[in-house]
């Protein structure tokens, strides 16, 4: 038997209802890993900013540390979490996980090349991971706004890619990066890049319901 062809209609009908059920997902913070890294790394850098101004004492830096060490066993769980409802994935799920699963490998990556070079004496290069959490988190961000057709996405995750070139620019300018507008620009990027999409989906959704 002949498999039925779609209708150019029928097309745009289903990529539209696959857009729908990815951003119903993308819209439940509990349930959504990318929203727990947002609001684990906002709590960290806010803790470390306060930390680190009141006391200046650089040991504080590795409160930064707590992003990986509580977010990898609760991204396992969540993603356990989500295996056992047995959900059915679109491909705009899959390609948006493939994408996310891509930025994790460059954070680690990194973080075992900024280690090494701590190794060798040069413990700047974590500064990398700032650039790291603009650039490569905000094009992560802006990709999926665009699979997702969600503006605000697309808006964070630009927000984010220029600040975090802004900074680039300001440490090749040898202009200082102090925690007293560097760390607030970086909470201010993840709220723009995940807290802020997901409500705005989440108020669209609830109209479309009523």
């Amino acid at each position: 038997m002949d498999e039925k062809k779609l209708t150019p209609q029928e097309s745009m009908e289903l990529i539209t209802s696959m857009i729908q059920n990815t951003k119903r997902r993308v819209a439940t913070p509990d349930l959504r890993i990318s929203v727990m890294w947002a609001v684990l790394t906002i709590v960290t850098a806010i803790a470390a900013w306060a930390l680190l101004s009141t006391t200046h004492n650089p040991l504080y830096n590795f409160i930064w540390f707590a992003i990986p060490v509580i977010g990898i066993p609760t991204n396992i769980l969540m993603a356990q979490n989500d295996r056992n409802k047995s959900m059915t994935k679109s491909y705009l799920d899959k390609v948006s996980e493939s994408i996310w699963k891509s930025v994790g490998y460059i954070a680690m990556g990194l973080t075992i090349g900024c280690f090494i070079a701590q190794q060798c004496g040069y413990p700047q290069a974590w500064l990398a991971m700032f650039y790291y959490a603009f650039i490569i988190v905000g094009f992560g961000a802006m990709t999926s706004g665009f699979l997702l057709r969600e503006n605000s996405y697309v808006f964070g995750g630009l927000f984010s890619i220029f600040s975090g070139f802004a900074i680039i620019v300001c440490n090749i300018c040898q202009i200082p990066l102090y925690y007293s507008w560097v760390v607030p620009l970086y909470i201010l990027c993840f709220l723009l890049m995940f807290i802020v999409p997901a409500f705005i989906i989440s108020r669209k959704i609830k109209a479309q319901e009523k």
